[in-house]
């Protein structure tokens, strides 16, 4: 299975996949609201980053208690199954499921065509 990675040597932080993954997923541009789980910020002069990709493990597939999580291809929400008892938060290894309105997102890489990865300037991001 694809999933996305990071060069970390390559990113300047600008948070432009955040943006664009926003518009995409939520129709706004509003970074916060990404589903995509890469945090940067400045410590001593250095340019840090958090980024919490999934790695396909489907721990937050198999402890939902609803079903409302599938691994297939990739990692998809069912909204309307979603209870929000945020279960596949706590148990995500990585941090990437996202607790949002009482409902669960987590990065679906855009079903196989991740904006984020053809938007970054820098090509930091690739979907191998």
């Amino acid at each position: 299975m694809k999933r996305l990675k990071l060069d970390k040597s390559k990113c300047l932080g600008c948070r432009l996949c955040a943006a664009v993954c926003s518009a995409y997923k939520e129709g706004e541009y509003r970074p916060s609201a990404a589903r995509l789980a890469i945090e940067s910020h400045y410590a001593d002069g250095e340019l840090v980053y958090d980024d919490h990709f999934c790695i396909l493990c489907g721990i937050c597939a198999k402890n939902c208690p609803v079903s409302a999580i599938s691994l297939d291809e990739y990692l998809t929400v069912d909204h309307a199954k979603c209870i929000g008892c945020g279960t596949c938060a706590a148990k995500c290894p990585k941090k990437t499921v996202r607790l949002r309105d009482k409902k669960s997102y987590i990065c679906d890489t855009c079903l196989g065509d991740p904006h984020c990865v053809k938007t970054c300037p820098q090509n930091a991001l690739t979907f191998a």
